[in-house]
């Protein structure tokens, strides 16, 4: 399953674009709500092979990834996203409920740039949203608010 959503505000004339890997329509919906508002078009995937899919087939300026995914795993994911020279450089955010430090390492090893363990703090998803674009683009992640409450 695919889909997409679109919001524009007045901080960005092209908004960014994020894609959201998760099997669950309650997480899926959580950063629908949560990333739309900032003006980010939001588009999803609820496998891993659709993930590797749309992100060779679109431009994402993000990708919040779960680990435990049907089919492909999430660590698969992140390891092909980062192996791709065209993908490579794309900030990917874990978002899992496996927060042993095991599974930390793992992602990191993976190629992750932020890993994020469920029940997800908004305050903590945007400010994991702003390092990652502060890293790639200054001026958008400027936009982003920095006091938000839970």
């Amino acid at each position: 399953m695919i889909e997409s959503r679109t919001a524009k505000t007045e901080h960005s004339a092209t908004p960014l674009r994020a894609l959201v890997v998760d099997d669950s329509t309650t997480i899926r919906r959580l950063m629908d709500l949560t990333l739309t508002p900032l003006g980010i078009e939001v588009e999803f995937a609820d496998r891993g092979e659709e993930a590797l899919v749309q992100v060779k087939r679109n431009h994402y300026d993000i990708v919040f990834l779960d680990i435990m995914l049907p089919g492909i795993d999430g660590y698969r994911v992140c390891k092909q996203i980062k192996a791709e020279k065209n993908t490579r450089d794309i900030p990917v955010v874990m978002l899992t409920s496996k927060g042993t430090a095991f599974d930390r390492v793992r992602g990191l090893m993976a190629g992750t740039d932020v890993y994020l363990t469920k029940p997800l703090d908004r305050g903590q998803l945007i400010q994991a949203l702003s390092n990652c674009l502060t890293a790639w683009q200054q001026p958008v992640a400027a936009n982003l608010p920095t006091n938000i409450p839970s």
